[in-house]
């Protein structure tokens, strides 16, 4: 099965090189604006492991919540781009700003000269866009900030083997203190992996980026998302038809994706104003509980009919996997585990 899907998708298809010891990686902040002790922290981490490291121009830049202005973040990514020194390009953060210059990108540049491009979070809007317009293998994976703050053994050596190998991954290794993936559907299938932040999907529908779903393993993960928005997303997924199509379903961690405490009613209005009083039944927002997030995975993929894993280390948690997008990936139901079957990067 995986060679056929190899050879149906081969041709529209785009892999990077290797990175190698002395490989030039352009950093950029295509999203929010740069904390700077784990930023710095980050860029020494990779220095230390033997690469070269050049920032981008505007990277320090701010304009309230985003690393500059749509042009100055967008500039620096096209310059990394069209710059045939660099080989790697890592995002600085993720936060949000990655959807704004989606129509500003060079992708003539990035179909001509495939590098690695690796990124989490906000960044799946860029993962999305290179895989629409170029058909490029883009790696879901740490970002600088990560790798400078609170880094894991399992995250660095994920990410080193993900963009400097030409074999495949193979079986990923769940971290030794993590509980086993949660089998939420049973079977088995392989497909190309896609996807990556489920707000950042749902945020693309519609739009010449929108993910494609249609035989894919769909990696979904998210944070600071309470179970109703998580739910809202999902269903606008599925009446998409993203989830019927996907050939199985890989859910990473749902950091901080809990109920909020509710607010308090508002205080009764003084005698006299003229105004109704708060109604205070167990009908009202503020008393109805909630479902958790795993209520609510459960009910839209226990019945999916396909393959299901949920609670894999890859996201907003504290391990992360370094996952290629684009590449064959099979998810095991029945032994609870994903499988990257071809490599993610080609010797040139």
């Amino acid at each position: 099965m995986a060679s056929a899907l190899g050879s149906a998708f081969a041709g529209s298809r785009l892999k990077p090189p290797p990175l190698r010891p002395g490989s030039l990686i352009a950093v950029v902040a295509p999203a929010g604006p740069v904390h700077e002790a784990a930023f710095t922290a980050g860029v020494k981490v990779l220095e230390n492991q033997g690469f070269r490291v050049r920032l981008g121009r505007h990277v320090s830049e701010r304009l309230g919540y985003l690393a500059g202005t749509d042009e100055a973040r967008a500039e620096d990514l096209n310059e990394a781009l069209r710059d045939p020194d660099v080989r790697g390009i890592v995002a600085a953060r993720g936060g949000y700003g990655c959807g704004r210059i989606l129509d500003l990108i060079d992708y003539a540049a990035a179909k001509a000269d495939p590098k690695v491009f690796v990124g989490y979070s906000d960044v799946t809007a860029l993962h999305c866009a290179f895989a629409r317009k170029v058909g490029l293998v883009t790696f879901h994976g740490p970002v600088v900030a990560s790798l400078g703050s609170k880094l894991t053994r399992l995250t660095l050596e994920s990410f080193l083997r993900a963009v400097t190998s030409t074999e495949p991954l193979d079986v990923l290794p769940m971290p030794t203190d993590y509980p086993p993936p949660r089998v939420v559907g049973a079977g088995r299938a392989t497909g190309l992996l896609a996807g990556g932040n489920l707000s950042l999907v749902a945020s693309l529908m519609g739009t010449p980026y929108e993910l494609d779903t249609r035989g894919r393993v769909l990696l979904l993960e998210d944070v600071g998302e309470e179970p109703y928005r998580v739910d809202r997303m999902l269903r606008q997924l599925a009446l998409g038809g993203k989830l019927a199509h996907a050939a199985g379903v890989v859910l990473g961690e749902m950091v901080d994706c809990v109920p909020r405490t509710a607010p308090a009613p508002p205080a009764a209005p003084p005698v006299g104003t003229g105004s109704a009083a708060p109604s205070a039944g167990p009908s009202s927002a503020e008393s109805a509980p909630s479902l958790l997030v795993d209520d609510v995975l459960r009910d839209y993929f226990a019945g999916l009919g396909r393959p299901v894993l949920s609670g894999l280390p890859c996201g907003h948690g504290r391990d992360k996997w370094t996952l290629p997008l684009g590449c064959l990936a099979t998810v095991d139901g029945y032994k609870g585990r994903l499988i990257i079957e071809e490599a993610a990067c080609e010797a040139r």
